[in-house]
Parts: C-alpha cells; sequence; structure tokens
C-alpha cells in the first residue's frame, strides 16, 4: 500500500472445505476511493455492503494456484459489511494418485499445505480526493514484448458505478450514453497502458490491458539463477516486482455525440501492481512476427519426394497425407500470448490450445525436411519463448495467455529433445547461426534437469506425466529415458560448442555425456531381464519393460553385447515384436492390454523413432528398417481405413489406439522422417556438406533432398545401380551394409555402380 495513506481495518474468518461464505468487515476512517489489495487461494466472490466488487474464477490448472486482484471503488467512512463467497483449492484430479503416480507427489502435498496457507490476504487504503473509479482488476502473470517493452496483462471489470452528475440529456438510447472508461499508467515508459479487449473479453464484462512493467533501460530482476535447484513446489511465475500504477477514468463517446468535459478532473487512484517474472530472456524470438506458410500444393512441391517400388502406394497415401495434416495444425496465436507467432498443434482431435514440449519437439524433426518451404522453427520458437528464469521448460502451455499449465502437481518437464530437433534442422540447413542462438536456451533447460532431476548415483528421475508415459507401469527412482536423454543432450551442446568456436566447453560437455553414460548402464540395465528398466527404492528393477528401455541406444552409449540383447528383445513375438511394433509395454508384462489403453500397450510414433534411431546408431540399420519399415506399413493401412494418422495405435491388430486422437502431429514421424532416413536411409549432413546412404533394396529413392543449398535425387534403380541428380557439388557416403566409401558428386546428373 502506499505510505501515508490511511489504511483500512479488516476482519474476515478463514475459508475451509470445499466453498461456503464468510462475513466480516471493513472500516474507513474517511470518505474517498478504496484501493483493495486481494490474494485469494480459492475462486472468490467479494461484496462490499450490497456492492459486487470481486468475482473470479480460479482455475484448477494454474499453477500459481493464487487469485491476485485490485478492487478499486468510492466508499463512505464507517464501517462497512463484508462478505466472501469461496469456492474449493484449486488441486489436481484425484484419479493421477492412482493412475500417474510420482515419487515427488507426497512432497508436493505437503508443501502446497504448509507453504501455502488457505487464507484470504486483504489490505485496503483510502484515497481521499482520487476519481471515483469503480472497477476490479484481475492481476494475471502473462507476459508480450513489442518495440522491447515487456507488457503485463490486466483484465478490469466495471462495477457499475451510478453515473457521476445529474441525469442525461445528451441521449434516451441504450448504448448512447457517454461510457466511463478506464485509464491505466504504470511508472515505466512508455506508462500508458494499451486496451487490447477483444469481443470475447467485452462480451464477457471485461477490458484486458497490456501494462508497461519493463523496458531496455529497465528490466525486469532475474527470479532465480541458473546455478541453483529449484524452491518452488511448482512452476509459477513469482511476483519480482512491485511497480506503482495509476487508475483514472476517461470518457468515450460515440464519434459524432459531443458534450461537455466532466467539471472537474480529480486526481488518479494510485494502487500497486505486483509484477510477475520474465519470460524466455534467452529466446531468439520474443516479439511477434508474421511467417510465411505454404498452401498444401505448395507444400508438398517444395517437400522431399518418396520413389517406392510398385505395390506401396499406400505409402504415398500416407506420406502426403501427413504433409497436408502438419499444415492443417497451424494454430493462430493472440499477440497478447507472448508467442512470437503461429505454430504447429498437436491435434486435430484435440489439445487446441496445448503445445507441448516433446510432441512439438518430434514434429519439428519432421517439418525439418521441408525446411524451404514450412516455418520449421516455429513451434520450437514459441517453447523457447515460455523459458522461465533458471532454464527451466514446461511441458505443457496455454497458448491463449502463453502460461504453464498443470495436469499433475510438481514440474513437469517433458523430455528435453528440443535439442535433437534442432540438430536435425542443422544437419538440414546447414545453419550455423541458429545453432549459436538456441544452443544458450537448450543448455539452460539442461542444467535445469541437472539440478533438479539428477540423482545422487548419476541417473534421473522423472514422473509418468513429465516423460509423457502417463500412465504406464513404469514407475521407479533412476529412468532409463531421462538419463540417456540428458546424455545425448550433454553431445549435442558440446557438438554445437564446437561449430561455435568454444573447443574447452565441447570437451566439458563430452566429460559429462561419459559421466552420464557410465551410471546409465551401471545403475539401470538390469541382468535379470537384460534390459534398461527404471531403478527401484528399495534395489533391483521394475520388472516391466517398457519401449522407453531402448532409449539408452540412441545415446550412442550401450555397450555391444547389450544391443544384441535389446535386439532380441525387440523381435520376440511375446515381447514387443507384435502386429504393430514396438508396444509401449512388452506384451508380456501383467499390465499389457492389446488395444492399448495409451501407454499401457498402445504403438507410438516418437517411442518408434527413438528405438529407430538408436538401432541405427549402434550400428543395426537392417532392424532399424525392419521396424520402420513395419511400423509405416501399418500406419498406412489404418490411414487408408480412417483417413487419419492416429495419436497411437493398436499393437496387437492394424487399428487405431483404444484411447486415441485422429490427426495427431507426431505420427506424421513414419510417413516423413522414418521413412527418408530409415526405410530409404538417407542421412543428410549438411555441416560437412554430405549425405550417408543406406542403400535401401532397389526401387526405393528420394528426391528434392534439400540439403543446405543443393537439392539432390537419390535412386535406386532395379538393376542395383544408383542414380544421383545434384544442382551442386556434395559428397555422397554409400553404405551397402559391409563398406562404406565415399565420393564426391559433382553437380549433374549420374549413375553409378552400388
Amino acid at each position: 500500500m502506499l505510505a501515508g495513506m490511511p489504511t483500512c481495518t479488516i476482519r474476515i474468518g478463514e475459508p475451509s472445505g470445499d466453498g461456503g461464505e464468510l462475513s466480516g468487515e471493513l472500516t474507513a476512517s474517511i470518505s474517498g476511493t478504496l484501493v483493495l489489495a486481494i490474494e485469494s487461494p480459492r475462486p472468490l466472490r467479494l461484496q462490499l455492503g450490497d456492492r459486487l466488487v470481486l468475482d473470479e474464477g480460479l482455475w484448477w490448472r494454474r499453477y500459481e494456484r493464487l487469485l491476485r486482484a485490485v478492487v478499486v471503488v468510492p466508499v463512505a467512512a464507517g464501517t462497512h459489511r463484508l462478505t466472501a463467497t469461496f469456492g474449493p483449492r484449486p488441486l489436481w484430479p484425484t484419479h493421477l494418485d492412482q493412475e500417474c503416480p510420482s515419487r515427488n507427489r507426497e512432497a508436493v502435498r505437503s508443501g502446497l499445505r504448509q507453504r501455502r496457507p488457505d487464507r484470504l490476504s486483504l489490505s485496503g487504503e483510502v484515497q481521499p480526493g482520487a476519481a471515483a473509479v469503480a472497477a476490479s482488476l484481475r492481476i494475471l502473470p502473462g507476459h508480450c514484448v513489442v518495440d522491447g517493452v515487456t507488457f503485463q496483462q490486466v483484465l478490469a471489470r466495471s462495477l457499475d458505478a451510478p453515473r457521476a452528475g445529474a441525469p442525461s440529456t445528451e441521449s434516451d438510447r441504450p448504448g448512447w450514453l457517454p461510457q466511463l472508461a478506464l485509464s491505466l499508467k504504470s511508472a515505466v515508459a512508455p506508462f500508458h497502458a494499451r486496451d487490447t479487449s477483444d469481443e470475447t473479453d467485452r462480451a464477457a464484462g471485461y477490458s484486458r490491458f497490456l501494462v508497461p512493467v519493463a523496458n531496455h533501460a529497465e528490466p525486469l530482476p532475474v527470479a532465480r539463477d541458473e546455478a541453483a535447484a529449484e524452491t518452488r513446489l511448482e512452476p509459477e511465475c513469482v511476483v519480482v516486482r512491485n511497480l506503482g500504477l495509476e487508475l483514472d477514468l476517461a470518457w468515450a463517446r460515440l464519434p459524432d455525440l459531443a458534450g461537455p468535459p466532466p467539471a472537474s478532473v480529480p486526481t488518479a487512484v494510485r494502487a500497486s501492481l505486483p509484477v510477475h517474472e520474465a519470460r524466455g530472456r534467452r529466446a531468439p524470438v520474443r516479439e511477434h512476427r508474421e511467417l510465411r506458410w505454404p498452401d498444401a500444393e505448395a507444400l508438398l512441391a517444395a517437400a522431399p519426394r518418396p520413389v517406392v517400388p510398385r505395390g506401396h502406394e499406400s505409402i504415398l497415401r500416407a506420406h502426403d497425407h501427413a504433409w497436408r495434416m502438419l499444415l492443417k495444425l497451424r494454430r493462430a496465436v493472440d499477440r497478447r500470448s507472448g508467442l512470437p507467432n503461429d505454430y504447429v498443434g498437436t491435434s486435430l482431435g484435440g489439445f487446441a490450445n496445448e503445445m507441448f514440449v516433446w510432441d512439438s519437439s518430434f514434429t519439428a524433426m519432421c517439418t525439418a525436411w521441408a525446411w524451404r518451404a514450412f516455418p520449421y522453427t516455429a513451434t520450437l520458437d514459441c517453447l523457447y519463448s515460455r523459458q522461465m528464469d533458471g532454464g527451466y521448460i514446461h511441458r505443457e502451455t496455454d497458448t491463449r495467455e502463453g502460461i504453464a499449465i498443470g495436469y499433475e502437481p510438481d514440474f513437469s518437464p517433458n523430455p528435453p529433445i528440443s535439442v535433437v530437433a534442432e540438430w536435425k534442422i542443422a544437419a538440414l540447413t546447414g545453419d550455423t547461426a541458429r545453432l549459436a542462438a538456441v544452443q544458450p536456451v537448450l543448455a539452460a533447460n539442461h542444467g535445469w534437469l541437472c539440478r533438479n532431476r539428477r540423482l545422487a548415483d548419476g541417473t534421473y528421475w522423472t514422473t509418468g506425466l513429465a516423460n509423457g508415459l502417463d500412465n504406464s507401469p513404469s514407475l521407479g527412482d533412476g529412468y532409463p529415458d531421462l538419463t540417456a536423454q540428458q546424455a545425448h543432450s550433454a553431445e549435442l551442446l558440446g557438438l554445437m560448442a564446437s561449430i561455435c568456436g568454444r573447443a574447452d566447453e565441447a570437451r566439458s560437455w563430452e566429460a559429462e555425456r561419459q559421466e552420464i553414460g557410465a551410471a546409465m548402464n551401471a545403475r539401470l540395465w538390469s541382468d535379470q531381464l537384460r534390459f534398461f528398466s527404471t531403478t527401484l527404492p528399495g534395489g533391483g528393477h521394475n520388472l516391466n519393460k517398457v519401449a522407453t528401455g531402448f532409449w539408452p541406444l540412441w545415446s550412442g552409449l550401450v555397450p555391444a553385447a547389450r544391443v544384441d540383447d535389446l535386439a532380441r528383445h525387440l523381435l520376440d513375438p511375446a515381447s514387443f515384436w507384435r502386429h504393430h511394433p514396438i508396444p509401449s509395454l512388452a506384451a508380456d508384462s501383467p499390465h499389457y492390454i492389446a488395444a492399448g489403453n495409451y501407454w499401457l500397450g498402445s504403438t507410438w510414433a516418437p517411442t518408434n523413432a527413438a528405438t529407430v534411431w538408436g538401432f541405427a546408431r549402434a550400428g543395426r540399420h537392417d532392424l532399424a528398417r525392419k521396424l520402420a519399415r513395419r511400423h509405416l506399413d501399418v500406419l498406412a493401412e489404418v490411414r487408408d481405413a480412417t483417413d487419419a494418422l492416429w495419436e497411437n495405435f493398436a499393437p496387437d491388430a492394424s487399428t487405431r489406439g483404444s484411447w486415441s486422437q485422429p490427426d495427431y502431429s507426431w505420427t506424421a514421424l513414419g510417413a516423413t522422417a522414418l521413412l527418408y532416413e530409415a526405410v530409404i536411409g538417407v542421412q543428410p549432413d549438411a555441416l560437412h556438406d554430405r549425405i550417408r546412404w543406406h542403400l535401401p533394396e532397389p526401387g526405393w529413392g528420394l528426391e528434392r533432398i534439400p540439403l543446405g543449398g543443393a537439392t539432390i535425387d537419390l535412386r535406386r534403380l532395379d538393376n542395383g545401380r544408383i542414380a544421383v541428380a545434384t544442382d551442386r557439388a556434395f559428397t555422397l557416403e554409400i553404405d551397402d551394409g559391409k563398406t562404406v566409401r565415399s565420393l564426391r558428386v559433382a553437380a549433374g546428373r549420374w549413375e553409378l555402380p552400388a
């Protein structure tokens, strides 16, 4: 509150139960304009006397779990009745405790009880001679950046105060009377807030303001550094500054009406605005931009074109469907959200306003192949713009307001594979400037995981919803997937540092990779299962074999003998080699469900992709191709039958998974990236101007490969020879499964022996 202003005496009880009503009183020593600051851990309706002054819900998915508001209203000296009607405290659904438990769940539950008291915080003061403003302000944590200025969202609701002065003779028609409008002004240049209300806001009775809270000269304080562990229970945006805010009245009229201005202009009401932490300090893009999106025909004309043997036309239909689907998934963003551009959404069947880290990262591994026509970094740039101070990037963002939203409690870091997506983008574009721009973002997120998810034994822990395996029975302490992902991340961050000329940093990253890999192989390999599995708190390993047990292969750190063990599991029909391999849970688990039921058996594109790329990295291109080809064949069969690429598939039949949505972004992996890289065998490396081609059978090929500045066609002819067409010279490494030979191919058309 402001120094020197008369404060109010407020008496109110504490809420309890799932909802109810509290009666209290507010005493003002003088008449004037009341400024009432409110913090509530529950949805709240507040009445001052007979006037409703606040009516705000509190969405259970907001990590703040706290309603912040300011009420401004004229008040007479004396004691006024105060009535608070409240709802339940927002918490996670109870079924999560049974279906998606976490090793950290009880710590969060206990912390919420101890550190977030269940009581209303109300403080008020009266400002004499101030404008007769009658409004409530809902303080939101959402920010956006415009012309270098950071704006925070404030929702204002008019309290419908009686109109000042005598009854008017200007008009007797509703909507023509002069409207009292609110004006907000902060202490940060350019000072005046922008009213950005849209029709939805106005229909709900709100005005949506963007209030300037920071600029280049006055940046927001850093909420937490990148060397300390988290002290928050959940990833709420914390308040880093309280900023002076002025509220005043402005007169808005229809253009053809004129009337006298107010007889006198009172002083503005002064309040304090809680300012939340910045987002995306390191992001390569923070301000809104318009990107060029192609139409479907232009995209198909620019994307690589597979060549398949006769009789495999269903693969081409699935391929074209995937590219059209990715374009249809374009989601428009509200400039006020802070997201820098439109992005590729998750599904045409749901998640209209949600953006996920690992869904988006795998999708970027597809769209990278059409980088010349498609805004291939758009969604990744949105993710980076949401990074919190300290490096954390939450798994799920509400794209309407650009805020982290929760389904489970605790932090939920999705797999840190944006670094892999960026490396695959660089392998096609050769863009080293992009690597230099994103490496600090990715390194900061990697560091957050090191500080907050690494166990004493060197492995990493996660949860079902954090690692994306929602209802999987893979619970335990150290997890193979996140541990392997962090090793892989360290490797690629080191390669990026090397490309940027930082050799010492690159060596440090490689040392970290080897350290994580040693812990992974020592702790997470089950000698009983001959498989990577989650460790159990009391010792031993979780006996359920989960698809992410193959993930360590992608890190390049699995000993050869264990690669053979993993290959045997893959090819075992009683385990993972089902009708549609690989099920997310091995068929010999007692929890396996043949219809899928999400992660209790369904076959998923991202875990298949990780396994394909993992076996390829381990030198088992035969298995990588076999798995990718079978996945693609079933995917194409289901697409032909249903006209959709499903979120997941049943493992024991050519059908969708029992819990799945149609046209899901990452399912494009099988029909694009895996088709190009594993089935046809093209491994691009634009950073070194080369392609390694793991030769497919005759009849397969890929046209319009966008390798940096070169456009290349590769085809295995029916006679076994190789046809190459290129508009620029490049190096072609031909791998026939026995030997690798390297050729420098000049611009032109060539036919070469296999």
